[in-house]
């Protein structure tokens, strides 16, 4: 065993003298850093100095054009005031010629002498004069306003003398000009005058001038444009570049693009539009969008700098130079006892290097740089990939790699090779010579090995086959539980729907039936039946709500809701549920009230609803108290948290944990006792979390509860103000509703006109009938004020429903109008596009009575009506009286849809199962037809019309062959002749059914 030798003695260093090189060196240093420093000062100072003469030349040259331009500008736009203001010689020629019914043909030729006479003489290129409506009405010269046209209509309604832009007019030449308003009577201008002015005779002059000698400075205009910067004038290095050459916001250091951004003064560093380094000055022209641009090249601009930092940099080297000297020889006496330990250094690394090399429980192989080859491994390694050590010497390694990982393999040795990365890490597959896969980390790094001037690639393997085997159990378990999840909330949503049918017609029959004169037992079960099937809707609602929060498809809509009266509906509604308890539910507001709010407010509701309804629930005496506080954010934006609290049972610490929790509730007995299905609070909780927003609470066993949540809102713009309208509790209708209304229905299908009309007779209402929109327009254009709204149908030859509202909005100018579409197609961006052409509300097909009544109630404004005694009057159902023969049953006809959407109205069905023969029996003839013709637009619009028809009387397959033919043909399908054939035999299936009870003409 070698002991390690005994510590040297280290010198005093208070005794040691210094060494000999050292009396040398330090006053060449000295010397060296006095010369730089002298250097340095001088230099900073005169190049300061020409900094500052070069910047003030820049500004007052660049001030100077953006005055003259100014000026010029000025006396444009006096001149043009003194001559065509109210009084004016021109002024008055002009009203004369108005004012004599625009005939006057010698009044107009001294206009136009005038007119042309002033342009030769103040240079204007043309001139045109356009009339209080904005039409032309007098052209000299050669005057193109081209798109800055709509200005003239501007300037009619806001007078004012207005710069019409630098633009290129129809013959591609840059012009701009002025909108000088003519006269005015009560503050209305007679007409407007265009001046057109040629930017090349008059103002590229004043910009491209420059009074100094110069090689590179310039100055030009610039103005924003639509995300941008556009050039309005000529380049000195690019002299076609008036407007046309544009540069993005964004284009790093471009002087323009700063300026236009609001810098302004000298901008120092920037790059042009060569991508040249210059030096600029920025100001902006008053009374234009144009900014004037004074650059010159920094390398002219600091032409003497670079002389005196050469100047500077020699005299400074020569000091570095002796410095350097110095320390040159004493780095070459210490360089060779450097060299002679590093070696073996080097040396006893080598040694370590290759112990670790060689028996590392990890894979371990070196590589040539440059062929990417193989030139030795460790044992191993050669295990792992299934070859001896020998073999792999000179083997390219993309050759045993897996086929779906050499692309990736030589992507990443591409990148290291080029020095864009330092190393990697990636997993790989390697094949074996028996064709086994084995999947291994790898690490690829470069190392420096012994003294060779280039580093060979070092590549660490690590055998993770059983790891990826496991991980891909793991990964297939996870998937099948995510597809079992997503089949659960698919099927819940299914479920949901398809109960939600029946349930809609258990209900729908209720409401009927109420309306009916009934006994007061008959009356109060009815209103058992209807109060059991809302709470089962309500939960059905809830299972979906949840089905749609877990499947990613629940959408929150943002609108203007006031909370005062949210916080209202909350109390009528949940406070008759306190009362009936014996509970007192008090509800305290933010003071001040907070107005109105941008956000989600029905589902806002929808919590409070929740929360308070479970504080009643739990709760058997005291109290309920919903607290509302408000934390202002800043202007826009405030934090609102609502609190319910009660005084009820309470929950256990344990449970509090498990209450947001899908179909859980605090305990066993407690649902027992109280009913529910746990989803509420789960529902809360998703859609607090969907507005970005917090929930919780707080609670002891036996002293009642505090349920929290938290949510940002942003206050409503003040001008846009539209609350979400909040449901007012059901009140049963004694009698028509639409009393005295006119409403005109647009519908292409003469069964769904006749079926809507004789719906609004039903409740007192008056039909007028249109077939398409042109036939509603001139309806309407004849009679602007006849009608208290329309029902539009969206798709229609002639004119489609969605042109027809944007004419009647639009060139009718018929804003106050209740517009509600009826569509069959009820998707999202179907009804956004009726909204957006000018619906007020949109109603789907096919037609439900009560909502198409509720609709209309709610966007007619009538009087209302005059209250009569209960004792005088029985309710009677106007859809009941004299009830005669049942409905028929009819093959291919839902007839208890039919019952629960027309009564027991049997004339209606019969006139409406009328219309549907007449019109579509032969409706599979007629579309194989078109499709024969190529005119697939006419054969969907047949199917989508079908559809609607279909839907209203409850012929459900029918209803759905025809949906399917319509996506298919606007998908572009060719092969449409089995589903044509199911529709024809669905249609002759009714037709044939029907024959007994339509008259002859129509069976026939």
């Amino acid at each position: 065993m070698t002991l390690p030798a005994p510590p040297q003695p280290v010198p005093n260093a208070a005794n040691a003298t210094p060494p000999h090189w050292l009396r040398f060196v330090l006053p060449l240093i000295v010397l060296a850093m006095s010369l730089g420093a002298l250097g340095s000062v001088a230099y900073g100072y005169l190049a300061e100095e020409i900094r500052r003469e070069t910047h003030r030349t820049l500004a007052v040259i660049a001030e100077q054009k953006r005055q003259r331009i100014e000026d010029w500008l000025g006396g444009i736009r006096t001149d043009a005031e003194l001559y065509f203001a109210e009084q004016t010689q021109f002024d008055a020629l002009y009203r004369r010629w108005v004012d004599d019914g625009r005939s006057d043909a010698a009044l107009m030729a001294r206009m136009s002498d005038s007119l042309a006479q002033l342009a030769h003489v103040r240079g204007w290129k043309g001139v045109v004069l356009f009339d209080a409506a904005g039409r032309s009405v007098l052209e000299l010269g050669d005057a193109d306003i081209g798109e800055h046209s709509a200005m003239v209509t501007d300037v009619l309604s806001l007078p004012r003398i207005e710069l019409v832009d630098l633009h290129l007019n129809r013959h591609s030449e840059p012009e701009f000009g002025m909108l000088v308003p003519v006269g005015g009577r009560g503050g209305r201008p007679n007409g407007v005058v265009y001046i057109s002015l040629d930017a090349r005779a008059v103002l590229y002059p004043l910009v491209e001038s420059w009074p100094v000698p110069t090689q590179t400075a310039e100055t030009y205009l610039v103005r924003r444009e639509d995300g941008g910067v556009r050039f309005l004038t000529p380049l000195r290095h690019q002299q076609q570049a008036a407007l046309v050459l544009t540069r993005p916001l964004s284009a790093p250091n471009l002087p323009a693009a700063q300026a236009v951004q609001g810098a302004r003064g000298i901008i120092a560093g920037g790059l042009d539009y060569r991508e040249v380094g210059v030096l600029a000055y920025a100001a902006a022209v008053k009374g234009t969008p144009w900014l004037m641009m004074a650059e010159i090249d920094e390398r002219e601009a600091y032409a003497r700098i670079r002389s005196m930092a050469i100047a500077t940099a020699v005299v400074v080297g020569l000091g570095l130079a002796m410095l350097c000297w110095g320390a040159y020889l004493l780095w070459r006496r210490n360089r060779q006892r450097q060299e002679l330990a590093a070696l073996n250094a080097q040396r006893a690394a080598e040694r370590r290097f290759r112990v670790i090399f060689e028996q590392a429980p990890l894979g371990v192989a070196l590589l040539d740089p440059a062929s990417g080859r193989f030139t030795e491994s460790n044992q191993r390694f050669a295990e792992i990939v299934g070859r001896s050590q020998e073999e792999l010497v000179g083997l390219d390694p993309i050759t045993i790699t897996h086929p779906d990982d050499v692309a990736e393999s030589r992507d990443r040795i591409g990148r290291l090779q080029a020095g864009e990365i330092a190393g990697y890490r990636l997993n790989k597959r390697y094949l074996r010579p028996d064709g086994e896969v084995v999947w291994i980390s790898l690490t690829f790094a470069p190392v420096q090995v012994d003294a060779e001037e280039a580093p060979r690639f070092l590549a660490i393997a690590e055998d993770i086959t059983a790891r990826r085997l496991m991980e891909q159990r793991l990964q297939e378990a996870s998937e099948a539980a995510q597809a079992a999840n997503a089949a659960k909330s698919e099927f819940l949503a299914h479920m949901s729907h398809e109960i939600r049918t029946p349930m809609n017609a258990v209900l729908g029959l209720a409401q009927v039936l109420e309306r009916e004169p009934l006994s007061g037992n008959q009356r109060d079960m009815v209103e058992r039946i209807r109060t059991a099937g809302q709470s089962l809707l309500t939960i059905l609602n809830d299972v979906l709500d949840l089905s749609k929060i877990e499947a990613g498809q629940l959408r929150l809509e943002e609108h203007p809701f006031a909370l005062d009266r949210l916080l209202a509906h909350v109390d009528s509604l949940m406070g008759q549920a306190a009362r009936a308890k014996g509970l007192s539910l008090r509800i305290e507001s933010p003071r001040p009230p907070v107005g109105m709010l941008l956000g989600d407010g029905l589902r806002v509701e929808q919590i409070l609803f929740n929360l308070t309804g479970n504080a009643i629930k739990f709760t058997e005496q005291g109290e309920v108290v919903v607290f509302v506080h408000c934390h202002e954010a800043d202007g826009q934006s405030l934090r609102l948290r609502f609190e319910v609290r009660d005084t009820g049972i309470g929950v256990t610490a344990d449970a509090l944990a498990r209450l947001f929790t899908p179909f859980t509730q605090a305990d066993g007995g407690i649902g027992r006792r109280f009913g529910g299905t746990g989803l509420g609070l789960s529902i809360c909780k998703r859609l607090v979390e969907l507005m970005g927003g917090e929930i919780g609470a707080e609670s002891q066993p036996g002293a009642g509860s505090m349920f929290w949540f938290e949510l940002d809102l942003r206050r409503a713009d003040e001008a846009a103000q539209v609350p979400t309208p909040i449901q007012a509790p059901a009140i049963m209708p004694t009698g028509p509703r639409l009393q005295g209304a006119q409403v005109l229905v647009v519908d292409d299908s003469a069964m769904n006109r006749d079926l809507v009309e004789r719906a609004l007779r039903l409740e007192g209402a008056v039909a007028t009938l249109a077939a398409d929109g042109q036939q509603a327009l001139e309806l309407l254009r004849s009679r602007p004020q006849g009608f208290d709204a329309v029902l539009m149908d969206v798709q229609m030859p002639v004119m489609d429903g969605l042109t027809a509202m944007r004419k009647i909005r639009g060139e009718l100018g018929l804003i106050d109008l209740p517009l509600v579409a009826f569509t069959a197609g009820v998707r999202d961006e179907q009804q956004l596009a009726a909204r957006a052409a000018g619906a007020d509300d949109v109603l789907p097909k096919p037609m439900d009575l009560e909502h198409l009544t509720t609709v209309l109630e709610r966007w007619i404004s009538r009087p209302a009506p005059m209250p009569v005694a209960p004792a005088l009057v029985e309710p009677v159902s106007p859809r009941m009286q004299d009830v005669g023969e049942p409905i028929p049953e009819l093959a291919g006809i839902d007839r208890d849809r039919v019952v629960q959407r027309l009564g027991e109205d049997r004339e209606m069905f019969l006139g409406v199962l009328a219309l549907f023969v007449d019109e579509y029996a032969d409706a599979e003839a007629k579309t194989r037809h078109d499709l024969e013709r190529g005119d697939r637009d006419v054969a969907a619009r047949r199917m989508h019309t079908l559809r609607s028809s279909a839907g209203f009387l409850c012929a459900l397959d029918v209803m759905a062959l025809a949906e399917e033919l319509e996506e298919a043909i606007d998908r572009g399908d060719s092969d449409l002749d089995a589903l044509l054939a199911a529709l024809g035999g669905d249609i002759a299936e009714i037709v044939e059914a029907a024959a007994p009870w339509l008259p002859a003409t129509v069976s026939a």
